[in-house]
């Protein structure tokens, strides 16, 4: 319910700080191309003293306090309600008023946030309402350890949790690609996630080595900050905190990594939303340390009717637009939710990279998954594609 670790967070929590009452669930007067009609329908009858609400991240929809808009009751099985807000997509769920009483969805995650868009009209079956159960979707394949990350020689970093994991046990003789990634907790055990899905990187980069589509690969992720104050958002994106967490990265931890494992000299990152972005000013600023990137869903540049703007194109303008030559960079994004959001941004990044003479499929591939949320589950669909044609060796 908004307590993801990607930009959903940062949204809802953005949204939560300018949420009101409940709003009328039909909308007078308000052009029907800026609404959402939205049908809800359950499998067993609503108690005439319920009332199924829409809650979601947007300030209209009461920014995930679990009673947001009102459906109007059209009978004991069918719920309906015409949304409008000030942003064009939407993330929401469903509750008989509180999370005590979430509607359990029929198709895919159950507990999941539910994408919306202006112009939508979609119906929506609830199986029951009550307290969200999580379950974890994929397991742990290879050698998987904890460790903490490296002390920041400057303070500005508390060490973290960083998994580090292998097809096997590291051998004598071979040299590894390195792989490092954001918000290593989503990364390879369901469990250690928000939601119960990983990107499952490492089922994916153990089928590409066992298909000899990648060389033997370490991968390091790195857990986020939790800290308050969007302290997250902050390391991930442009800024006086984002340079020093890069510098951090790049010149203390790939260092240490690096130093543990014989190195093939091969060094990639992967990251979503803003995690994406973090990648994509990586290899914009050390392009001497990258080979690529796979970057999903980046939040390149992205404003909402929250109050959340993350502004990643103006340095990079300061800087030219540069971007390196004989570097490899996959980006991908989804187009429901919260990506749609984010694709104008990607649309004038992928321009000017264009614009300066890099190719699509020499030096950059794009990918727009139109049916896709800004999710774990999407990501982990496109990562192996994306991978392998960042890292590949074939």
């Amino acid at each position: 319910m908004g307590k993801s670790v990607n930009l959903v967070y940062s949204l809802a929590a953005a949204a939560l700080l300018v949420a009101c009452g409940a709003p009328k669930a039909v909308i007078a007067d308000v052009d029907p191309s800026k609404t959402a009609r939205i049908t809800l329908t359950t499998g067993t009858p609503v108690g005439d003293r319920d009332t199924v609400w829409i809650t979601g991240y947007n300030p209209e929809l009461g920014g995930w306090s679990g009673r947001g808009l009102a459906m109007t009751r059209v009978n004991d099985f069918e719920w309906t309600a015409r949304v409008a807000t000030r942003d064009s997509l939407m993330a929401f769920k469903f509750t008989l008023g509180s999370w005590s009483k979430e509607a359990r969805l029929t198709s895919g995650m159950p507990f999941r946030d539910v994408s919306g868009y202006w112009g939508m009209d979609t119906a929506f079956h609830a199986l029951t309402f009550g307290p969200a159960v999580r379950t974890n979707d994929g397991q742990v394949t290879g050698v998987l350890t904890e460790r903490v990350t490296p002390i920041d020689p400057n303070g500005r970093f508390p060490q973290r949790p960083m998994w580090i994991w292998s097809r096997e046990a590291l051998k004598p003789g071979v040299k590894y690609d390195l792989l490092l990634m954001s918000d290593g907790q989503n990364c390879f055990d369901p469990a250690q996630t928000s939601f119960g899905v990983d990107w499952a990187v490492d089922e994916a980069i153990a089928q590409l080595e066992a298909d000899g589509a990648v060389p033997p690969t370490v991968v390091v992720g790195l857990q986020c900050s939790f800290e308050p104050n969007d302290q997250r958002r902050k390391e991930y994106g442009p800024g006086e905190v984002g340079d020093a967490y890069a510098e951090y990265l790049m010149h203390t931890v790939l260092p240490a990594v690096k130093a543990e494992l014989a190195h093939s000299g091969r060094t990639y990152f992967a990251g979503s939303s803003m995690g994406g972005i973090l990648g994509w000013r990586l290899m914009h600023t050390y392009p001497d340390l990258l080979n690529g990137i796979v970057s999903f869903s980046p939040a390149i540049y992205v404003a909402t009717g929250g109050g959340l703007v993350v502004d990643g194109l103006t340095p990079w303008k300061a800087k030219n637009y540069f971007w390196p030559q004989g570097k490899r960079a996959y980006f991908y994004n989804g187009g429901l939710g919260l990506d749609g959001m984010l694709q104008p941004g990607i649309d004038e990044m992928l321009g000017h990279l264009r614009r300066i003479g890099r190719v699509e499929g020499v030096d950059f591939m794009w990918r727009l998954d139109p049916g896709a949320n800004h999710d774990e589950y999407a990501w982990r669909q496109h990562f192996p594609e994306a991978y392998r044609w960042v890292a590949g060796w074939k």
